[in-house]
């Protein structure tokens, strides 16, 4: 039975507000990122559900549902649905039990609790872009890496902050000209560690070096060559893009970041889910798990020739337009949610 009348259902993120992450048009929508959720507001919509960041809905709203991005403080029993994208080895009250526990549907890409009941699978959406295939001599650039100078918020064997940072060292070291790093806070040093105090320390860091001034005099990271506004604008003119996820061996924790690189016809090296090729061909990536050092992970890119790169951006291509990568689509995400918070909400 179709639902009657409208239903507000309140979308709550850390510092979103005023419904900008459904605004196309935000200075926040870096890479389109908020399409997903621009378009999961449009399909609600056609179910009489309003969904608005909760500054927006009137105070004396008759019944408001909630849609958590990531575990929130407020979870109730009976109205929440939870959509559990962040790992928690950065937000740590996404893995506590008794948090979870409050929700009524959660949205996940953990492969491990997905039982299409109660935990529904979904991936970190993306809009799907086929790449050019042949492009080789347009790109000037060898290898770069995006990401953030950052630490996870607990201490874990499977982060991958550091494996970062020990391969920007490497191509600074041994070969600086195939390498450019971008991304925010690399005009700071690395934190030592990771966890809390990983996390303190890199807020000294940042006070410290805006206090005095030292980037003027010293640079942490030589190959550091700013922040960008957007990933493809480097990624399209680059051959190969270090791309590791946040933290290693998490079944199904499959990123943007290597969507990023898929969208410019760039060629990832890939470190991150366990399972990586249960979603993915394997062809479409260079798996860093395959080599035992980063000297002979270089020696192999180095190795592609045009033929080779061609085809690697091919299998990519054939990957984005087969039906295999629809999972990763805005519209699978949105219509995934959609379809579940209706049949629920019309069977309370």
């Amino acid at each position: 039975m179709p639902i009657a009348n409208q239903i507000n259902l309140a979308f709550v993120a850390t510092n979103i507000s005023n419904n900008s992450i459904f605004d196309l048009a935000a200075a926040g929508n870096r890479d389109n990122c908020y399409y997903p959720y621009w378009y999961l507001k449009c399909l609600l919509e056609q179910h009489r559900i309003l969904l608005q960041t909760p500054d927006r809905i009137c105070s004396d709203a008759a019944e408001v549902w909630y849609l958590d991005m990531d575990v929130q403080s407020h979870a109730s029993s009976k109205r929440d649905f939870l959509i559990l994208l962040e790992t928690e080895l950065l937000k740590p009250q996404n893995g506590v039990t008794a948090k979870l526990a409050n929700y009524r549907k959660i949205f996940t890409w953990r492969d491990d609790l997905v039982d299409d009941n109660r935990y529904i699978k979904i991936n970190f959406p993306n809009q799907l872009v086929i790449p050019e295939v042949g492009d080789w001599r347009a790109r000037d650039k060898f290898c770069c890496m995006i990401a953030g100078n950052k630490t996870t918020a607990i201490s874990d064997p499977r982060e991958l902050y550091s494996e970062r940072v020990e391969t920007i060292r490497w191509f600074e070291q041994n070969a600086p000209h195939d390498f450019d790093l971008y991304g925010m806070d690399w005009d700071i040093p690395a934190p030592p560690t990771s966890g809390v105090i990983g996390k303190i320390v890199l807020k000294i860091y940042r006070k410290t070096f805006d206090l005095f001034k030292i980037n003027k005099i010293y640079h942490p990271f030589r190959s550091y060559r700013g922040p960008i506004k957007q990933k493809s604008s480097i990624l399209r003119k680059t051959k190969f893009a270090i791309c590791y996820e946040n933290v290693c061996d998490l079944p199904g924790y499959i990123t943007e970041k290597i969507f990023d690189c898929f969208f410019s016809g760039c060629i990832p090296v890939y470190w991150g889910a366990d399972n990586i090729t249960d979603h993915i061909p394997a062809n479409c990536f260079i798996d860093r798990r395959d080599f035992a050092d980063i000297q002979t992970m270089y020696s192999y890119l180095k190795s592609i020739n045009e033929e080779k790169y061609t085809t690697y951006q091919q299998a990519i291509s054939d990957f984005l337009q087969s039906p295999a990568s629809y999972s990763f689509s805005a519209e699978y995400f949105a219509e995934t949610i959609t379809k579940i918070i209706v049949s629920d909400i019309d069977h309370v």
